[in-house]
């Protein structure tokens, strides 16, 4: 559930965020979800070891999510 944090966050401050409070988020985004990931893993049978490569896919997918949003961001016309 908290790998939805980093993509979901990573759309929508980059839509309505400044760059640099949406990087500066989703970075702290992507660090929760990945200390609480690890760190439950053995709460549902895996071990903490286990965990460790989600980190930088979690990391890659966020940093997409954020571009993805960014885009959106770009997309919009201004009101008139």
């Amino acid at each position: 559930m908290f790998a939805l944090l980093p993509i979901a966050g990573g759309v929508l401050l980059g839509w309505l965020a400044s760059r640099r409070v949406a990087v500066a988020a989703e970075i702290v985004f992507v660090v929760i979800a990945a200390v609480v990931m690890i760190s439950t893993a053995p709460d549902h049978g895996h071990s903490s070891a286990s965990m460790w490569w989600l980190a930088p896919v979690l990391a890659v997918v966020g940093a997409g999510a954020l571009l993805v949003g960014f885009r959106v961001a770009a997309r919009r016309v201004p009101a008139t």
